[in-house]
C-alpha cells in the first residue's frame, strides 16, 4: 500500500501569524517539534500513514521564497515547496521501506516541486543526498545552513 499523506492543519494565508496545535501527544515522536507553535507564512503540517498507522510528520512551506543569497540556485518566481521539517518515527527508519524516500514524493506530489529543505545536522544531510538532491552553500561560507533542492 501506499504512504498516504494526511493534512493535520494549515493556513495558506501569507499576511498574519498562524498559531497551531499541531499533533497530538505521542512519545515517538520528538516532542519539542510538534508541539503548540506558530509561523508567520504559509503553513501546512502533516502526517503520514501507513494501513491507517502514523509513521511520520512533517512542516510544509508552500511557496517558500526565501533563500535569494545561495547563488548556485535560484527559487522559481511561484516559489518553492519547503520542507521545514519532516520526522519518520524513528523504530521504522531504516526499516526497508523507505518511509522517509515516500515522505518526500507525496510531499510533492501534494504541494509541488521544486522542493526544497535546510540542512539540520549530518544526518538529515545523508537523507537529502541519499534522494539525490543538490546541496548549495551559502557563499558567506559556515554561519549559514546548506540548501537542498530536488531540481
Amino acid at each position: 500500500m501506499a504512504l498516504v499523506l494526511e493534512v493535520v492543519s494549515e493556513s495558506l494565508s501569507p499576511r498574519r501569524e498562524h498559531v497551531f496545535a499541531h499533533f497530538e501527544k505521542d512519545t515517538r515522536f520528538n516532542p519539542t517539534w510538534w508541539a503548540s507553535g506558530s509561523a508567520k507564512s504559509p503553513v501546512s503540517y502533516c502526517r503520514f500513514l501507513d494501513e491507517g498507522e502514523e509513521i511520520g510528520r512533517a512542516k510544509i512551506l508552500p511557496g517558500s521564497r526565501a533563500y535569494a543569497g545561495y547563488t548556485t540556485w535560484s527559487c522559481p518566481q511561484a516559489g518553492a515547496t519547503e520542507i521545514d521539517l519532516i520526522e519518520i518515527r524513528p523504530d521504522l527508519r531504516r526499516s526497508g521501506n523507505r518511509y522517509g524516500r515516500q515522505a518526500v514524493v507525496a510531499i510533492g506530489r501534494t504541494y509541488g516541486q521544486p522542493v526544497i529543505a535546510m540542512s539540520l545536522d549530518e544526518t538529515s544531510d545523508l537523507f537529502w543526498r541519499s534522494l539525490g538532491w543538490r546541496a548549495h552553500t551559502h557563499p558567506d561560507g559556515d554561519r549559514y545552513r546548506t540548501l537542498f533542492t530536488s531540481a
